[in-house]
């Protein structure tokens, strides 16, 4: 199964869309079902994401670069200033989409502007959430509507989503 994973992302998004009603159906069903226990419901999706995420090569893609908008806060901005070797202020200025009296905002370009190719030009200075990008857990039963949004976007989610429907019986022997 490992080996046959696709990543094409025509296909991806296609399969995804045909399998968003299953998606949703799981959500509600594990939202609704308060007898799974959440820390075994997490390690169970761990446990299935691992080999995906280990198959899937993300530099091959960066579709996640392209089509995402990503949050920052301030400790964000300031590692991004540093990998960038330029001033807070600068990258604020450039960078960052803000209300001024936010303390968080998002990049304002999509495709990222630091993105040059398949690759993060300050890739060792990332957004925290650029680092933790597909996250499942913890709290997979309640990100698991963004995680479904995502589906089309990104291979790995597709493909954890789908084996976890393929394996969802596991679930209530959790």
């Amino acid at each position: 199964m490992i080996d046959d994973l696709i990543t094409d992302l025509d296909q991806i998004a296609a399969l995804a869309a045909q399998r968003a009603d299953e998606f949703d159906v799981l959500r509600y069903q594990l939202q609704l079902d308060d007898v799974i226990d959440d820390a075994k419901l997490d390690a169970w999706v761990d446990q299935l994401a691992a080999p995906i995420v280990a198959a899937i090569d993300c530099t091959r893609c960066a579709n996640c670069c392209r089509a995402l908008q990503v949050g920052l806060d301030h400790a964000d901005v300031e590692r991004l200033a540093d990998g960038l070797g330029l001033p807070v202020a600068v990258v604020l200025e450039h960078f960052v989409e803000r209300d001024v009296d936010d303390e968080w905002g998002v990049f304002r370009a999509r495709p990222c502007a630091l993105l040059d190719g398949n690759l993060c030009s300050v890739y060792a200075h990332r957004p925290a959430v650029c680092r933790l990008y597909p996250q499942f857990t913890p709290d997979f039963r309640w990100t698991l509507e963004q995680m479904a949004g995502g589906a089309g976007l990104c291979p790995i989610v597709y493909h954890v989503l789908n084996a976890a429907l393929a394996r969802e019986k596991e679930i209530y022997a959790l």
